[in-house]
């Protein structure tokens, strides 16, 4: 008899003991998930921080991977098309350049083949979007690009002019529309963040995830330098409000963080999960029981 009651009570404290630290246990992993939602805009805020700082180190090699890539398909029309090349074969190689076209002049500018064969016979003088480049005809630059348009309708894509001299004298004019501009421009940047980023210089807008409807500077969307300057801040995008944080890299502006949460007590965590724990735990506590009393059963 007396034996039976140790047994109970030993199991009642094990149990007891099991709970205690089960219930421990929840408690600390809800307060460190509830931290860390706290904290989730300084994990944003520095990846976005890391991803603008990789940008600022590379951006020359940026601009001469994206200048270099317009010249090599210049370069290779120069060696390519001649006087003598087909119309079929000029629209080959267009097509196999992504080139929307391209002309090609001997020494003096007059335009010797061209995808566009009504342009043949005439000079680059004779058309306002090539005389500029009358000074890589006369020696003056080896190689010229027009200033990229952004392509109505098409995000991230410009339309753009090259120019390369010949070996043989004259030039070649290459017209492309291309998405490899961005990554000098760094318009496609805040993609490439794990939080809700929009990047900034002297206020104006260089990259964003949100939907900004058109606005181009911090000071259309209520950013204030205070803002700028607090811990962190709430903005409202398209009705939905963020909770932000932000910081200047390198003249850069950089915005992170995520979708604002109520404040106050975290019903999830506070409430739900330590529940859950504890209903557990009580239905561990009678199956243990129920075991135990079975077992003596069978002893008597």
């Amino acid at each position: 008899m007396n034996n039976s009651k140790t047994v109970k009570k030993s199991v009642a404290v094990i149990i007891a003991v099991v709970i205690a630290v089960v219930m421990a246990a929840t408690s600390v992993v809800c307060v460190a998930l509830t931290s860390s939602q706290s904290n989730g805009n300084g994990s944003y805020l520095k990846d976005a921080k890391s991803v603008v700082t990789e940008f600022i180190n590379n951006e020359n090699y940026n601009n001469y991977s994206y200048m270099d890539g317009l010249f090599a398909k210049a370069n290779i029309v120069s060696v390519c098309v001649n006087e003598l090349t087909s119309p079929e074969d000029e629209t080959a190689i267009a097509k196999s350049l992504g080139l929307n076209s391209f002309i090609v002049t001997d020494a003096d500018g007059n335009i010797i083949n061209a995808t566009e064969q009504d342009k043949v016979g005439k000079s680059i003088l004779d058309f306002d979007n090539t005389k500029e480049f009358k000074k890589v005809l006369k020696g003056i630059a080896f190689k010229s690009t027009t200033e990229p348009k952004a392509v109505e309708g098409e995000s991230g894509v410009y339309n753009v002019m090259a120019c390369v001299t010949r070996s043989v004298g004259g030039i070649v004019i290459i017209d492309i529309n291309t998405d490899t501009y961005t990554t000098v421009t760094g318009e496609k940047l805040a993609d490439e963040c794990k939080g809700e980023t929009i990047i900034a210089k002297d206020g104006k807008i260089v990259s964003s995830s949100f939907d900004l409807a058109g606005a181009t500077e911090l000071s259309s969307l209520g950013v204030t330098d205070s803002m700028l300057k607090a811990k962190d801040f709430t903005l409202t995008v398209n009705d939905n409000k963020y909770t932000l944080s932000a910081e200047n890299v390198e003249g850069y502006t950089v915005i992170s963080g995520t979708v604002k949460e109520d404040s106050g007590f975290n019903y999830i965590y506070g409430a739900v999960v330590p529940a859950i724990a504890f209903a557990v735990m009580i239905v561990l506590a009678v199956v243990v029981f129920s075991a135990v009393s079975k077992v003596k059963e069978e002893i008597k």
